[in-house]
């Protein structure tokens, strides 16, 4: 092994073969903790049971997905090491990441938040004890939660990155109905602080037909406790909820703003505290209101809220476009609803949202579409 921690050819061969050959029992134990790292989810996290499953089981597939997979070795940089970290608003997403570092037969350090889900450290440790004792030396190594100076931190970071809000560009030929339950989706799962939420949504054209659709599932969505298989999302503690709710009063008395359905604290006899979600408009953007300048005016958003900010008149597209970019700079993520332009280019922070609403994958506690 050399001293920058990159692997004789030799190793590496040999941990890629490990790796592949522990693969199944990696899968077994994950399945195994699957109800610990449930409960872990639902306590610290808020998630409500479809959103567990949902976690765990996207675990799983990509486990199975990579054991399928053939890794041919590099002949110029085997055993590159790398270094991982296991995020607390992102459970398990370093799994995947550092079995797919062992299998190409790279050495791994396995970071972990403060808070992190201790479930997935104790999986790590048991591979970590298994590959030590077949190959007699350490190829898998962890530090403890919160520790990030450690001797390997100058490994090369392989991930998983932080997620970060999202800005929604619904263009004019997208479906509306699929359009408002993606963005229930985003913007209301773990009652609207997820990492990846979606908090403004430019509309190409008139959003009156898509406010009618968000209204819709704003106002029957279900807010639940974690255990309650119909719900949606789940509770919150007393800071978010208090950087909601003034966040939301910020919102309602801001000029120019118009509120399509009010967010409040919803009293309920559950134990935790319970959000409904906020859903405000600016009013139609003509050429001379739609500018990044206005919009960088805007209060701040916090939980489950939207607003919809429609760019009307000769040009909308190409001025949505633009305050696409100014909303979202590179590095923070963009969804777009409608058909690829063609010949457009697609950034690697960009995905495109096209066709039908299939409703058997739509997840409980939000309305049934209409028919």
């Amino acid at each position: 092994m050399g001293a920058s921690g990159q692997l004789s050819p030799e190793l590496s061969a040999r941990v890629g073969a490990l790796a592949r050959g522990l693969g199944p029992a990696l899968f077994e134990e994950l399945a195994r903790a699957s109800d610990w790292i449930a409960d872990d989810l639902a306590a610290r996290l808020g998630m409500v049971a479809w959103e567990r499953e949902e976690q765990i089981g996207l675990a799983q597939r990509g486990l199975l997905a990579l054991d399928a997979h053939r890794f041919p070795r590099s002949r110029r940089r085997p055993g590159q090491p790398v270094r991982v970290r296991e995020l607390r608003a992102q459970p398990l997403a370093a799994l995947e990441l550092a079995w797919r570092a062992l299998r190409r037969g790279r050495q791994v350090h396995v970071e972990t938040e403060a808070e992190a889900c201790p479930a997935v450290l104790r999986l790590f440790e048991g591979m970590q004890d298994r590959f030590e004792s077949k190959l007699g030396e350490a190829v898998l190594h962890l530090s403890e939660p919160g520790v990030f100076d450690h001797p390997r931190s100058d490994w090369l970071r392989a991930g998983p990155w932080p997620g970060l809000e999202r800005v929604a560009l619904v263009q004019a030929d997208a479906d509306l109905e699929l359009a408002a339950y993606l963005l229930a989706r985003a913007c209301l799962r773990r009652t609207g602080f997820d990492p990846r939420v979606i908090h403004r949504v430019l509309t190409v054209g008139p959003a009156g037909a898509l406010e009618r659709n968000l209204r819709r599932l704003w106002v029957g969505v279900k807010m639940g406790g974690v255990d309650d298989e119909q719900a949606f999302a789940g509770p919150v503690d007393e800071r978010r909820a208090a950087a909601y709710l003034d966040a939301e009063a910020r919102w309602r008395a801001h000029p120019g703003v118009r509120t399509v359905c009010p967010g409040a604290r919803l009293l309920r006899p559950d134990p935790g505290v319970y959000l409904a979600p906020a859903l405000f408009a600016l009013e139609a953007c003509a050429e001379a209101e739609a500018s990044a300048a206005s919009l960088a005016e805007l209060p701040e958003m916090h939980g489950p809220m939207v607003v919809l900010i429609p760019v009307v008149g000769e040009g909308a597209q190409a001025r949505a476009e633009g305050l696409l970019d100014a909303l979202a700079p590179p590095g923070h993520g963009r969804v777009r609803f409608g058909g690829k332009v063609r010949g457009a280019q697609l950034s690697i922070d960009e995905s495109q949202v096209h066709g039908a609403l299939l409703v058997e994958r739509l997840p409980p506690g939000l309305p049934e579409p209409r028919p």
